[in-house]
């Protein structure tokens, strides 16, 4: 188990890796994409509006002219009049061409089936002013603001460029492709590569890709912090399991000596003997009902039911009674109370489990706790019991789980301090039926546990 356990992390990073890499690849075609998108949009930009050049271009450089053969009173006399005067005047000064013809022309018969004759005028330059005004248009209505530079190309060579304002270098390019330009004639766009507006079309998608790979890798380290937590679930479980084991085994054995000691070994029926032997089980078993009482009572704790008889103490005679209670069985440490001078004598407390709570801090100083145990008490705004010594088997990182339910510091497999670690757990609990709260503090090798209480 502790195997498999091992691989997890190693797995979760393939994983995390192959999503992180697969995202990314993901990311880039999309981006590869939308520039490609991206400059087929101008490309597709710069043929409309080479296309309206020359439509608006044969439109204000063309002449039509109409046949009326009515309007001459020769026969083979063609009149040809309308058009754009402005090109007509270009070609002559009145507006109406007469044509003459004294012979029969095979070539001219068919003008009599011709109603309408359109001339278009062709130039060599491209007007970059009005090319340019369509092609802005074309990006606005795309809604693009895109810096650029016009290059015009004439058999390979570049015959005449201009660019915006704003254009600076180009990193892209699109050639035009509409069939209005001439054979061996290209107009051909360059512009930088706009990462804000490929990325702003990109957004959703990036986005999405972003909150896809977020998600997996919080489920994965979700995933390995619920095995994480099983995994100490089930240590603390089996750790339990043998401390209980552990602290029932010696009362049920004390108990069972005395028994048969009674049995077997009083055979002179000495009651002062006999009395003793009682008296050893009698011990064995309060302490058997103690030990129970403890783990009901870690049980009721967690039910929103339990409601505290609190009533009003004399904070130094119920402090000093549960110190010198202690005292007695300190194994030779030394254990000092102080409380201060100006806190006030009487607190609004329930004194049975407050008690049991200074009394499990001690207890749990006096286990693991160094020579030196000093208790502050300071009753005023707030009641604040302070357990210290001057031990430093505890370390922060432990610190941090040291109040939740059955913890006990690793020990690996030694049992030479008894407890099952329901009794720093007891203390939180009673301080938050208090309104208060429970803490720790190590600072300069020496470990404090607090407990505060408002004072209501």
């Amino acid at each position: 188990m502790k195997k498999l356990y091992g691989r997890i992390p190693y797995l979760l990073t393939i994983v995390i890796a192959l999503t992180i890499v697969v995202q990314l690849y993901w990311s880039y075609t999309e981006y590869q994409k939308n520039t490609l998108d991206f400059k087929s949009e101008i490309q597709n930009a710069l043929d409309v509006a080479i296309d309206n050049y020359f439509v608006n271009f044969t439109r204000e450089n063309s002449v039509s002219f109409k046949v009326d053969k009515q309007s001459s009173n020769e026969p083979d006399n063609f009149t040809i009049t309308g058009g754009n005067k402005k090109i007509i005047d270009k070609i002559r000064p009145d507006s109406t061409l007469v044509i003459h013809r004294n012979k029969p022309i095979d070539s001219l018969k068919m003008l009599d089936n011709i109603k309408d004759i359109y001339i278009s005028i062709n130039e060599d330059s491209i007007n970059f002013k009005k090319l340019k005004r369509l092609f802005e248009a074309e990006l606005s209505r795309r809604d693009y603001n895109v810096p650029y530079k016009i290059n015009h190309y004439k058999n390979d060579t570049l015959f005449a460029t201009s660019s915006s304002e704003s254009f600076q270098s180009g990193e892209l390019k699109v050639v035009g492709k509409s069939t209005y330009l001439k054979n061996r004639e290209s107009l051909e766009i360059q512009f930088p590569n706009a990462i804000n507006i490929i990325l702003q079309k990109s957004l959703l998608s990036i986005l999405i890709s972003l909150l896809l790979m977020i998600s997996i890798l919080f489920a994965l380290f979700y995933m390995q912090w619920v095995i994480k937590q099983q995994k100490q679930v089930s240590e603390i479980k089996n750790d339990l399991i043998s401390n209980i084991t552990h602290e029932f085994k010696t009362p049920i054995a004390t108990i069972a000596a005395a028994i048969e000691s009674i049995r077997f070994f009083n055979t002179n029926h000495d009651i002062e003997k006999t009395n003793r032997y009682l008296d050893y089980s009698n011990q064995q078993l309060k302490k058997l009902e103690n030990m129970v009482d403890q783990l009901m009572d870690t049980a009721l704790l967690d039910s929103g039911n339990w409601i505290l008889d609190k009533c009003q103490v004399d904070i130094s005679k119920w402090a000093t009674e549960v110190v010198e209670s202690y005292r007695m069985n300190s194994s030779g440490k030394e254990i000092v109370l102080s409380i201060s001078e100006d806190s006030d004598s009487i607190s609004n407390i329930e004194p049975f489990h407050l008690g049991n709570c200074l009394g499990a801090l001690l207890d749990n100083a006096i286990k693991y706790g160094g020579d030196h145990i000093e208790v502050v008490i300071e009753n005023k705004k707030v009641l604040t019991i302070r357990v210290s010594d001057n031990g430093s088997n505890l370390n922060k990182g432990q610190a941090v789980n040291i109040f939740d339910k059955f913890y006990r510091v690793p020990q690996g497999n030694l049992h030479n301090v008894k407890g099952y670690g329901i009794g720093l757990f007891y203390v939180r609990k009673i301080a938050e039926k208090h309104n208060g709260t429970a803490e720790i503090l190590i600072k300069n090798n020496k470990t404090s546990f607090i407990i505060s209480i408002p004072n209501e």
